[in-house]
């Protein structure tokens, strides 16, 4: 176990799981009552911030673990204090686990209070920006780079909580109009969120290998994960052109098909974003480089 917990598959097993959690958490927390009718679930968005409090801990150990070639015997409490206190990631953990633990608080405290519970669920999800190859960089780049990075982390927790919330109603068989007027009014946030998402990890990829590194990342592992990624998200592209234009406009019409074709059009939106955490989370544990 303590093995499995020091090695890549560990890594990458928790990164998904921390960026999926907060994702969900962010997007319900930002876009319920706002593109999708209705409030924000209470006690999921409760459930979410604890489970992300809680693997951002797991997360942290098992990190601490791998740094010291999980050895046991050298994590003592001088090293954990200083990984906790004195490096990004520790500090942006300690953060990260403070907001999460306000908002589990806030939400079943302060149920209405629904800007303090997206400000601070957009926190939470900001910290992710000082781990991975952002908080690695330094300088002004390694500015823009996490700045970049908050964007992108932002525009795609609000993308992945509208496909969230959007499946949540049809199953809930949402009436139809309510269901057509939300569609209606993602759609030009939608658009701003994929402009965000395509600027931001234009600016990303630069700051992680630089223009004249292109060719050689084609050729790494690296480039082919970041290829299927980019792929993924093209066809995520054409299944929410496929809702916008073609499946909402048909609501309007007397049969049920369109409705059921939504069904699975969203759900194949949905799980190819989850195919598109995944390949983040590999991402953020692989050299830009091939080198180790």
């Amino acid at each position: 176990m303590i093995a499995w917990a020091a090695g890549e598959s560990a890594a990458v097993t928790l990164r998904f799981l921390v960026y999926l959690d907060l994702l969900l958490l962010a997007g319900l927390s930002l876009c319920a009552g706002r593109t999708m009718p209705g409030e924000a679930p209470v006690y999921p968005i409760a459930w979410l911030a604890i489970a992300g409090a809680v693997l951002t801990l797991v997360q942290w150990l098992a990190t601490a673990l791998a740094m010291v070639g999980g050895n046991m015997a050298l994590l003592d409490a001088e090293m954990l204090g200083f990984l906790a206190f004195e490096t990004p990631m520790g500090i942006s953990g300690v953060a990260r686990l403070s907001l999460l633990a306000v908002l589990a608080m806030a939400v079943l405290g302060v149920r209405r209070a629904r800007w303090l519970h997206g400000l601070l669920a957009v926190g939470a999800i900001a910290t992710l920006a000082w781990s991975g190859h952002a908080g690695a960089s330094e300088g002004v780049v390694g500015a823009i780079h996490r700045a970049s990075d908050i964007v992108h982390l932002i525009a795609a927790s609000a993308w992945l909580g509208m496909l969230a919330l959007l499946l949540g109603a049809i199953f809930q068989r949402t009436s139809t109009p309510v269901l057509i007027a939300a569609l209606r009014r993602f759609a030009g946030p939608g658009t701003l969120i994929v402009a965000a998402l395509l600027v931001s990890g234009l600016i990303n990829l630069w700051a992680i290998v630089g223009i004249g590194a292109l060719p050689q990342l084609i050729a790494s592992d690296y480039g082919r994960v970041l290829g299927l990624k980019l792929v993924l998200f093209t066809v995520m592209l054409g299944f929410a052109a496929l809702n916008r234009w073609h499946l909402t406009p048909r609501l309007q019409g007397p049969s049920g098909a369109p409705a059921r074709r939504l069904q699975n059009s969203v759900s194949l939106e949905t799980g190819l974003a989850v195919g598109v955490i995944l390949a983040v989370a590999a991402l953020g544990t692989m050299s830009p480089t091939g080198t180790e």
